[in-house]
Protein backbone atom coordinates (compact mmCIF):
# COMPACT_ATOMS: atom_id res chain seq x y z
CA UNK A 1 0.00 0.00 0.00
CA UNK A 2 2.91 2.54 0.43
CA UNK A 3 4.03 1.86 -2.48
CA UNK A 4 1.16 3.02 -4.49
CA UNK A 5 1.20 6.15 -2.45
CA UNK A 6 4.47 7.29 -3.33
CA UNK A 7 3.99 6.28 -6.96
CA UNK A 8 0.68 8.32 -6.84
CA UNK A 9 2.51 11.57 -4.79
CA UNK A 10 5.69 10.96 -7.36
CA UNK A 11 3.22 11.66 -10.67
CA UNK A 12 1.10 14.04 -8.95
CA UNK A 13 4.76 16.28 -8.01
CA UNK A 14 5.65 15.13 -11.60
CA UNK A 15 2.23 16.94 -13.29
CA UNK A 16 2.35 19.73 -10.81
CA UNK A 17 5.98 20.56 -11.69
CA UNK A 18 5.34 20.57 -15.65
CA UNK A 19 2.62 22.96 -14.96
CA UNK A 20 4.73 25.25 -13.44
CA UNK A 21 7.07 25.83 -16.19
CA UNK A 22 7.74 29.42 -17.58
CA UNK A 23 7.78 29.05 -21.33
CA UNK A 24 8.98 32.66 -22.82
CA UNK A 25 7.27 34.18 -26.02
CA UNK A 26 9.85 33.64 -28.43
CA UNK A 27 10.53 29.85 -29.28
CA UNK A 28 13.91 28.59 -30.26
CA UNK A 29 15.51 25.69 -31.92
CA UNK A 30 18.65 24.07 -30.87
CA UNK A 31 20.36 23.22 -33.84
CA UNK A 32 24.41 23.03 -34.87
CA UNK A 33 23.87 25.22 -37.57
CA UNK A 34 21.24 27.07 -40.21
CA UNK A 35 20.32 30.34 -41.51
CA UNK A 36 18.00 31.84 -43.77
CA UNK A 37 17.78 33.48 -47.44
CA UNK A 38 15.85 34.32 -50.39
CA UNK A 39 15.88 32.83 -53.65
CA UNK A 40 13.00 35.18 -56.01
CA UNK A 41 10.26 35.71 -54.06
CA UNK A 42 10.81 33.61 -51.83
CA UNK A 43 12.24 33.58 -48.37
CA UNK A 44 13.98 30.26 -46.71
CA UNK A 45 14.89 29.33 -43.18
CA UNK A 46 16.93 26.38 -42.29
CA UNK A 47 18.33 24.21 -39.18
CA UNK A 48 20.78 21.60 -39.14
CA UNK A 49 21.51 18.75 -37.19
CA UNK A 50 17.45 18.30 -36.60
CA UNK A 51 15.68 15.17 -36.88
CA UNK A 52 13.49 15.39 -39.55
CA UNK A 53 9.85 14.37 -40.13
CA UNK A 54 9.01 13.41 -43.91
CA UNK A 55 10.04 14.62 -47.54
CA UNK A 56 7.69 15.35 -50.10
CA UNK A 57 8.75 15.74 -53.59
CA UNK A 58 6.11 17.94 -55.92
CA UNK A 59 7.06 19.90 -59.48
CA UNK A 60 10.80 19.92 -59.15
CA UNK A 61 11.20 21.20 -55.25
CA UNK A 62 12.41 19.06 -52.47
CA UNK A 63 10.71 20.05 -49.24
CA UNK A 64 11.22 18.51 -46.00
CA UNK A 65 9.33 18.73 -42.52
CA UNK A 66 10.78 18.36 -39.80
CA UNK A 67 10.79 20.38 -36.21
CA UNK A 68 11.94 24.01 -37.29
CA UNK A 69 9.85 26.70 -35.96
CA UNK A 70 10.04 30.44 -37.37
CA UNK A 71 11.06 32.84 -34.74
CA UNK A 72 7.49 34.86 -33.95
CA UNK A 73 9.54 38.08 -32.38
CA UNK A 74 11.45 38.34 -36.08
CA UNK A 75 9.53 39.59 -39.28
CA UNK A 76 6.53 36.42 -39.53
CA UNK A 77 5.34 36.80 -43.65
CA UNK A 78 2.34 35.15 -44.14
CA UNK A 79 2.22 33.61 -47.64
CA UNK A 80 4.52 34.75 -50.33
CA UNK A 81 7.23 37.24 -49.45
CA UNK A 82 7.39 39.13 -52.82
CA UNK A 83 8.88 42.61 -51.23
CA UNK A 84 11.83 40.47 -50.45
CA UNK A 85 14.52 43.41 -51.91
CA UNK A 86 12.71 45.81 -49.80
CA UNK A 87 14.18 44.75 -46.83
CA UNK A 88 11.55 45.38 -44.94
CA UNK A 89 11.59 45.55 -40.78
CA UNK A 90 8.52 45.65 -38.66
CA UNK A 91 8.89 46.51 -34.95
CA UNK A 92 8.19 45.97 -32.37
CA UNK A 93 6.56 42.99 -32.75
CA UNK A 94 4.70 42.08 -30.47
CA UNK A 95 3.56 45.94 -29.67
CA UNK A 96 1.26 47.47 -27.01
CA UNK A 97 1.16 50.85 -29.50
CA UNK A 98 2.75 52.02 -32.84
CA UNK A 99 4.55 50.14 -34.86
CA UNK A 100 7.82 51.20 -37.16
CA UNK A 101 7.88 49.46 -41.06
CA UNK A 102 11.14 50.33 -42.52
CA UNK A 103 12.49 49.40 -45.90
CA UNK A 104 15.51 49.86 -48.58
CA UNK A 105 15.97 53.47 -48.99
CA UNK A 106 17.70 52.59 -52.77
CA UNK A 107 14.26 51.53 -53.34
CA UNK A 108 12.87 55.41 -54.15
CA UNK A 109 9.16 54.70 -53.64
CA UNK A 110 6.85 54.08 -51.47
CA UNK A 111 4.76 50.98 -49.82
CA UNK A 112 0.90 51.07 -48.76
CA UNK A 113 -0.11 49.83 -45.59
CA UNK A 114 -2.96 47.87 -44.84
CA UNK A 115 -4.67 46.02 -41.52
CA UNK A 116 -7.02 43.63 -41.42
CA UNK A 117 -7.80 41.37 -38.19
CA UNK A 118 -7.59 36.97 -38.32
CA UNK A 119 -11.67 37.29 -39.43
CA UNK A 120 -10.94 39.53 -42.70
CA UNK A 121 -12.13 42.83 -41.49
CA UNK A 122 -10.06 46.02 -42.49
CA UNK A 123 -8.75 47.48 -39.25
CA UNK A 124 -6.61 50.31 -40.71
CA UNK A 125 -7.58 51.91 -44.28
CA UNK A 126 -4.48 52.23 -46.95
CA UNK A 127 -1.67 54.54 -45.24
CA UNK A 128 1.20 55.98 -47.67
CA UNK A 129 4.63 54.50 -45.76
CA UNK A 130 7.20 57.26 -47.72
CA UNK A 131 9.96 57.13 -45.03
CA UNK A 132 12.21 54.35 -45.50
CA UNK A 133 14.10 54.83 -42.42
CA UNK A 134 10.81 54.92 -40.69
CA UNK A 135 6.87 55.09 -40.62
CA UNK A 136 4.81 54.45 -37.88
CA UNK A 137 1.30 52.87 -37.86
CA UNK A 138 -0.31 53.56 -34.60
CA UNK A 139 -1.68 50.11 -33.43
CA UNK A 140 -2.23 51.62 -29.95
CA UNK A 141 -6.41 51.81 -30.54
CA UNK A 142 -6.58 48.16 -31.88
CA UNK A 143 -7.64 45.31 -29.09
CA UNK A 144 -5.16 42.73 -28.57
CA UNK A 145 -5.01 40.13 -30.70
CA UNK A 146 -3.12 38.70 -33.81
CA UNK A 147 -3.47 40.73 -37.10
CA UNK A 148 -2.28 41.33 -40.52
CA UNK A 149 -0.13 43.58 -42.20
CA UNK A 150 -0.80 44.01 -46.32
CA UNK A 151 2.43 45.64 -47.73
CA UNK A 152 1.96 46.55 -51.34
CA UNK A 153 4.26 48.53 -53.90
CA UNK A 154 1.92 50.06 -55.58
CA UNK A 155 4.17 50.46 -59.10
CA UNK A 156 4.73 46.75 -59.28
CA UNK A 157 1.77 45.12 -57.17
CA UNK A 158 4.16 43.03 -55.40
CA UNK A 159 2.85 42.17 -51.64
CA UNK A 160 3.67 41.09 -48.49
CA UNK A 161 1.88 40.06 -45.39
CA UNK A 162 2.90 39.96 -42.23
CA UNK A 163 1.82 38.73 -38.56
CA UNK A 164 1.46 41.71 -36.40
CA UNK A 165 0.56 40.93 -32.58
CA UNK A 166 -1.22 43.14 -30.31
CA UNK A 167 -0.46 43.01 -26.50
Amino acid sequence: MSRLHITLFLFLFSLLSLQAQQYGVCMEVVASGGGTGFQGNRYFAWTIGESFASTITDNGFLFTQGFHQPDPCGKDFVGAYDLADWGVAVFPNPTEGPIMVRFDSGKKGVLHATVFNLLGSLVSAQQILANPEGSLIDASNWPPGVYLLQLQDPLTRASSTLRVVRI
